[in-house]
């Protein structure tokens, strides 16, 4: 059985692992916000922010901004763009322009708007990275960065330095590690090749708010994933 197939008895085990929030991501079930947000308080955990897609901002964004604004969410933000858009650089351009309109619908809400990457924002247009080019095109007091470790480092990219060109836009970094061989897929954070202790350096150094662990697909198991990791983690010192 899949891990979300117990929503509540999944929450129930993040927080038995020390977990303090989590981020929601797509939809979250038909459960009323009052009621997920008195468990989630009942659990010790907040609702940190929210990640979804284009098309569920394009298509309800009303519907995701009271949804998250009623969980006590701080932050909502655009998860990825799908591989039917277009991604060159008057595409990024324009995306930034539609990206700021949605930051000033959510502003009145509590919620601060962000852009999650993937390692494609990275192939370059005229010597730019996209996302430079859509961070650059868009208000950073309005559209701040969530940035995604492995997905950069996947792209060549020294998550740390790249952080550091964020300073003060990027409350959230997500933290996912990359297996060792040559697949370089996703692993349990502190198991793989990513060197995190540039990263909460850097995090440290940038005004990073919160830290979320990741992981996209999880050979060894959702939930020994999140433990594996947080114990990781933990023993560093940096949970």
């Amino acid at each position: 059985m899949k891990a979300w197939a117990d929503f509540v008895g999944t929450l129930k085990q993040i927080a038995a692992i020390g977990y303090k929030g989590i981020e929601g991501a797509g939809n979250l079930g038909d459960m009323p916000a009052r009621d997920l947000a008195k468990i989630l308080d009942d659990l010790g955990l907040k609702m940190i922010s929210g990640h979804v897609s284009l098309e569920a901002i394009r298509n309800g964004l009303d519907r995701e901004i009271d949804a998250y604004a009623a969980l006590g969410a701080r932050y909502l933000g655009l998860a990825w763009m799908a591989a039917g858009e277009r991604r060159d650089a008057a595409a990024y351009r324009a995306l930034a322009g539609e990206l700021e309109t949605i930051a000033r619908k959510c502003a009145p809400a509590g919620l601060t708007f962000f852009h999650h990457n993937h390692d494609f924002e990275f192939e370059q247009y005229g010597g730019q990275y996209g996302l430079d080019i859509l961070l650059g095109a868009s208000d950073p007091a309005l559209v701040k960065s969530e940035l995604d470790v492995y997905w950069a480092a996947h792209a060549g990219v020294d998550p740390s330095a790249y952080l550091r060109r964020l300073s003060g836009r990027a409350p959230l970094v997500h933290l996912k590690d990359m297996s060792t061989d040559a697949a370089r897929t996703f692993e349990i954070v502190g198991e793989g090749s990513i060197d995190f202790a540039p990263i909460m350096a850097a995090s440290d150094e940038t005004g990073v708010d919160w830290h979320v662990v990741e992981q996209d697909r999880c050979p060894k198991g959702e939930l020994h994933s999140a433990r594996a990791s947080f114990d990781n983690l933990r023993a560093k010192g940096w949970f």
